[in-house]
């Protein structure tokens, strides 16, 4: 009798997969939307890090030089920067700036002559992050791996290997 009244059409079986389905996704979008609108941004945010502290680096691409690490040691193409490359990405990896906030970027822009892009790929990470980097007089500026901008203060040859300049 109960089963009776359970007796499902086509429509309502339709509604029932919908519903399923709808859930479904819904389970598996789950743990990426707790992590982005209930969880608060970790420590490490807004300190100023050009590169991501929480993922490993595996390939850095810039003036012409590719950093790529190959069996946990870091190798170059060209060749002749194979020596250099570890000292270089750990510059990289340890790179901080001042925060700059927008007006002051503003300020800053008519300044902007020639961009660099920087390309680091992480671990498990599909898409590249993109460094955009402005050298200006006393510093660079530098976009970070949470969209800020920092003003970052060093040498050339602290981040270019030597003969590239």
């Amino acid at each position: 009798m109960f089963f009776n009244r359970l007796r499902l059409t086509r429509r309502r079986w339709n509604t029932v997969l919908i519903v399923a389905i709808t859930f479904f996704m819904l389970m598996v979008s789950a743990p990426t939307l707790i992590k982005q609108y209930l969880l608060e941004p970790s420590a490490h945010m807004g300190q100023g890090y050009v590169l991501d502290p929480t993922a490993d680096p595996i390939e850095i691409n810039y003036a012409g030089i590719q950093f790529y690490l190959q069996n946990g040691v870091w190798r170059a193409i060209p060749e002749k920067w194979d020596a250099q490359a570890s000292n270089v990405i750990e510059r990289w990896r340890g790179i901080r700036g001042t925060p700059v906030d927008v007006e002051t970027y503003q300020k800053l822009r008519p300044a902007f002559e020639t961009s660099m892009t920087i390309e680091v790929w992480y671990q498990d990470i599909e898409e590249p992050q993109r460094v955009t980097a402005y050298p200006l007089n006393k510093f660079w500026l530098l976009s970070t791996f949470d969209s800020q901008w920092v003003a970052v203060s060093f040498d050339n040859n602290q981040l270019l290997p030597e003969r590239t300049q």
